[in-house]
C-alpha cells in the first residue's frame, strides 16, 4: 500500500486537462502506435527455447553446442542453441529451432522443432519443411510447434472497461473488457477486474493492482487503461480516510503511477503488461475533438521509453467515430440514458464489441504474442 505521503496531497486538484464529460483544450494525440519492439515474455518473436537436456547423442559427426538435442542431428549436422526433438536432415543445420544454414540432404525433413521450440504453449518458431535458409519464426511449420499453451489476460481499468451484468438488450451499458474474451478461443481466460470511477493512483491504493499479480503466472497479460477520470480536475476519491485529488497531469504524475505502479511490478514476476490508451467520449464524433488525447498521448509515449505494448483504441476508436459522421449517428455505439440522451462516456454492447474487435487489430499489428489465439 502506498504511504499517503508519496502520492499528491489530499483535496489538490490540477487546473489543466479536461473535466469529466468534457473536451479537452488539448491537442488530440492521435498518433500512431508507439514504436519500437515488444517482446512477448521476454522474448521477441520466434518463442523462448526452453528445457530439455543431451539424451541422445549427436550424429555422426555431430557436435552439440550450448543447445539440447533429444533426438541428435543427422549425419555431420550441428545443432546450436536451438532445442531439436526431430532429427535434421543429412547435412542439415537446426539453429534456434529453425534452420537458418544449409538445406537438408536427401531425405531430411528440415530440423522438426519439437516442444522445446516454441515459447511456452508452442507460440514461437519451428523450422520450415526442407531445412531452408532463414526459417520463419512465429509460427509453426510443417510437423512443429505443438499445441498452444492456456493463458490468461487480466484488466485494469474505469467504467469504460467494467463488466456490467443487465445484458437483456443490445443497448444495455457495456464495458470492452466484458466482451474481450469473444476475441480469443477458450485457451485464453479474461479476468475484468476493472471498477467503475477509478483512476490509475485509486486502483492502486485500493489493492487491486496487488491483487491480479497476485493471481497472475509468469508469461500471461495485463491490460492497463486509465484516462477517463485522471482527467477530472474537480473530482476527488477517499480511500483508508484520506482524500486524494482524481486528476493526474499526463506528462507527469499519470506516467510515474503507471510505471511504478503497473508496469514495474509487473516484469518483476514475470506478467507481461500492455497499455491501452482510453478510447475518447462522443466529442470525438464527427472529428470534433480528443477529450483524453492526452492522456493517450502519455500512455504512448510511457510505452516508447519503457519498451512495453501500447493497444492504442484512443486511435482506433477516434478514427471510427470520425469516418461514420454523419450517419449512422452515435447512438448505436454510445450508451443511451433512461431519458433517451446520448451518455458520452459509456457504451452501449455494439459500442463495447466494436472496441474489443479494435484491439484485436492492434494485438496483430504490433506483434504482441497473443495472435495465435485471436479467432479470425
Amino acid at each position: 500500500m502506498l504511504d499517503a505521503g508519496s502520492v499528491p496531497d489530499a483535496g489538490g486538484s490540477s487546473s489543466g486537462g479536461a473535466a469529466f464529460g468534457g473536451n479537452s483544450s488539448g491537442g488530440t494525440g492521435t498518433g500512431g502506435v508507439s514504436t519500437g519492439g515488444y517482446s512477448s515474455g521476454g522474448d521477441e518473436t520466434g518463442g523462448t527455447n526452453t528445457g530439455g537436456i543431451n539424451t541422445g547423442g549427436a550424429g555422426t559427426g555431430g557436435v552439440s553446442t550450448g543447445g539440447y538435442s533429444s533426438g541428435g542431428a543427422g549425419t555431420g549436422g550441428t545443432n546450436t542453441g536451438g532445442i531439436n526433438t526431430g532429427g535434421a536432415g543429412t547435412g542439415g543445420l537446426n539453429t534456434g529451432g529453425g534452420n537458418t544454414g544449409g538445406t537438408a540432404g536427401s531425405g531430411g525433413a528440415g530440423g522438426t522443432a519439437g516442444s522445446g521450440g516454441s515459447a511456452a504453449g508452442g507460440i514461437g518458431g519451428t523450422a520450415g519443411a526442407g531445412g531452408s535458409t532463414g526459417g520463419s519464426s512465429g509460427t509453426a511449420g510443417s510437423g512443429g510447434g505443438g499445441a498452444l499453451a492456456d493463458v490468461a489476460v487480466y484488466i485494469a481499468g474505469d467504467s469504460t472497461v467494467s463488466t456490467y451484468t443487465d445484458t437483456s438488450s443490445p443497448n444495455d451499458q457495456a464495458g470492452w473488457g466484458q466482451m474481450l474474451h469473444e476475441i480469443f478461443t477458450s485457451q485464453v481466460t479474461v479476468s475484468n477486474r476493472a471498477t467503475g470511477g477509478r483512476t490509475a493512483l485509486w486502483f492502486y491504493l485500493e489493492g487491486a493492482v496487488d491483487s491480479i499479480l497476485s493471481s497472475a503466472m509468469p508469461g500471461d497479460y495485463f491490460f492497463i487503461q486509465f484516462g477517463t477520470n485522471d482527467s477530472n480536475q474537480t473530482a476527488t476519491f477517499t480511500v483508508d480516510g484520506v482524500e486524494y485529488p482524481r486528476y493526474a497531469d499526463p506528462q507527469t504524475d499519470f506516467k510515474t503511477y503507471l510505471r511504478d505502479y503497473y508496469l514495474d511490478p509487473s516484469r518483476a514476476v514475470g506478467v507481461i503488461p500492455v497499455l491501452v490508451t482510453p478510447p475518447p467520449r462522443n466529442s470525438a464524433y464527427c472529428g470534433v475533438g480528443n477529450s483524453l488525447g492526452a492522456h493517450a498521448q502519455a500512455m504512448r509515449e510511457l510505452g516508447a521509453t519503457e519498451s512495453v505494448a501500447v493497444l492504442d483504441l484512443n486511435t482506433k476508436t477516434y478514427d471510427h467515430l470520425a469516418a461514420i459522421c454523419p450517419s449512422p449517428t452515435p447512438e448505436d455505439f454510445f450508451f443511451i440514458r433512461s431519458d433517451g440522451t446520448v451518455d458520452g462516456t459509456h457504451f452501449q454492447e455494439n459500442g463495447a464489441r466494436h472496441m474489443a474487435g479494435f484491439l484485436g487489430e492492434c494485438i496483430r499489428e504490433i506483434g504482441l504474442g497473443l495472435e495465435p489465439y485471436l479467432l479470425d
